[in-house]
């Protein structure tokens, strides 16, 4: 039988609703990789903030980050595959962004080290955003030339009061065609901001599985993905198994061949140590 390689979600999947991995589940995850399970993580989430929330969690595999713009060594940084916008892309999401008052946050890599480029003044939630990179210690470059910041971007990030969200995702999935991919969900840590994001097409967890198993050797594994949200959808219709808490989006839950306890409970962890034979 296939090996099997475990991918997980952070927010709303393993964290809690505060943003932080419990003591359960990091005991848990652990009890897991040292027993010889295959886990690693994808999240929308930078391996600088992929390492402080998982502190003390022993991932050795690559990670899937940005949701899905880059496969990446954890413990270095160092990124084995990228995807970015083509630049008329990002020009044309950023007029739209900047036309409906959604405060584009631009996240560019140069090669070497990642930036953040954003207007003085930001609404709330694009503001919460910048100010997270921020606190990782990215370098935030203030403009309002935005549309010239062509190459190198691996993600266009605006936020809209909720009951706009769902307009300006379509508005820009017209616009853009295949030439980008756009999710827009509702933000949990942001009440009454929609967070809508543009990336290159292929910048998608799902489409970054295969890269992510042959950079670590894994090719042909069997794929078990746990997630919660509409960034969740790619690699769960690219996985043999889709597990979902029960606080997950409604189209996840539609989705996962297994539901679990919500992340409040750790349900994703307790149900990867009852499917291996470990204490829970």
């Amino acid at each position: 039988m296939p090996a099997e390689v475990v991918i997980c979600d952070l927010d709303g999947t393993l964290l809690g609703p505060d943003g932080r991995l419990s003591a359960f589940a990091r005991e848990g995850l652990n009890e897991l990789l040292d027993s010889g399970v295959r886990l690693t993580v994808a999240t929308s989430r930078r391996t600088l903030s992929i390492r402080d929330r998982l502190a003390g969690v022993r991932i050795g595999l690559p990670v899937i980050e940005v949701n899905g713009a880059f496969v990446s060594e954890l413990a270095s940084g160092r990124r084995l595959r990228a995807k970015l916008l083509a630049p008329e892309a990002v020009a044309a999401a950023v007029r739209v962004m900047a036309e409906v008052g959604a405060d584009p946050v631009v996240s560019a890599w140069d090669g070497a080290r990642d930036r953040v480029y954003c207007s003085p003044v930001l609404n709330a939630g694009s503001n919460w955003f910048a100010e997270g990179k921020r606190r990782y210690g990215t370098e935030i470059v203030e403009t309002d030339d935005l549309a010239s910041i062509a190459d190198g971007v691996a993600a266009i990030t605006g936020f809209v009061p909720d009951p706009d969200g769902e307009a300006l995702a379509l508005r820009l999935s017209t616009l853009l065609g295949d030439a980008a991919s756009v999710y827009g969900a509702t933000n949990f840590y942001v009440p009454g901001w929609t967070e809508v994001q543009v990336q290159d097409r292929l910048a998608e967890k799902g489409a970054a599985i295969e890269p992510l198993l042959a950079a670590a050797g894994l090719e042909g594994s069997r794929v078990l993905a746990c997630g919660d949200h509409l960034n969740d959808v790619g690699l769960f219709e690219a996985a043999d198994i889709a597990v979902a808490p029960a606080n997950a989006h409604p189209r996840i839950l539609a989705l996962a061949d297994v539901v679990v306890g919500p992340n409040i409970e750790d349900g994703v962890v307790r149900h990867l140590l009852e499917r291996h034979g470990l204490s829970a």
